[in-house]
């Protein structure tokens, strides 16, 4: 087995995880280990995870979140993961499983707001997977428009979302309302009318 482990995965001591997955995940993490970034094991991972769901391949992508649960990664770690494990979930559409994860980065959210300011230059970056992809499924899945509003003024609480975003995002959850109900209205058809 030694000499099949990717040196880059060995570099990063790696080798106990390497040996824990399939072996059809060893032949995909081959496939992806040449667009990952070998500076750490946490590296590793996550562009790993970010190259397969790149490619559209949310079942390995899947496979690789679910294989670092027990590893000890720090809080901020564990965000980033999540944040790419919600973006998998969602392309397996497993939605209530990547609503949870969105809740357990909300959680984590007040332990790394520091960090993810500090390495964004002070902002919060627009792509926020558990803020996006939640409001994603309860408006876009599960069309729970009132849902929406409160976690947009949770958000925006948070600090989250600036006032011109808040507004931008109300309004654009009042146009897909009406959309959905405008496209209901078009598409009823009377009992007996083919």
């Amino acid at each position: 087995m030694a000499a099949q482990i990717p040196e880059q995965v060995s570099n990063v001591g790696l080798q106990d995880w390497y040996a824990s997955l399939s072996e059809m995940d060893r032949i995909k993490i081959n496939k992806y280990i040449d667009k990952a970034d070998p500076s750490s094991g946490f590296s590793l991972i996550v562009t790993l995870i970010r190259a397969a769901i790149a490619d559209e391949n949310y079942r390995f992508g899947l496979s690789l979140c679910v294989s670092t649960s027990q590893m000890p990664f720090d809080a901020y770690q564990r965000f980033l993961i999540n944040e790419e494990f919600i973006d998998v979930l969602i392309g397996r559409e497993m939605y209530e499983d990547a609503k949870n994860v969105c809740n357990i980065n909300l959680q984590l959210f007040d332990r790394v707001k520091d960090r993810i300011l500090a390495d964004n230059g002070g902002k919060y970056p627009s792509r926020l997977a558990f803020r996006n992809r939640y409001l994603d499924i309860i408006v876009g899945v599960e069309a729970q428009y009132d849902e929406g509003y409160r976690m947009l003024d949770k958000y925006h609480e948070m600090g989250l979302l600036d006032d011109e975003d808040l507004e931008y995002r109300r309004n654009s959850l009042k146009v897909h309302r009406l959309q959905r109900t405008f496209d209901g209205v078009y598409t009823y058809r009377p009992k007996g009318e083919n």
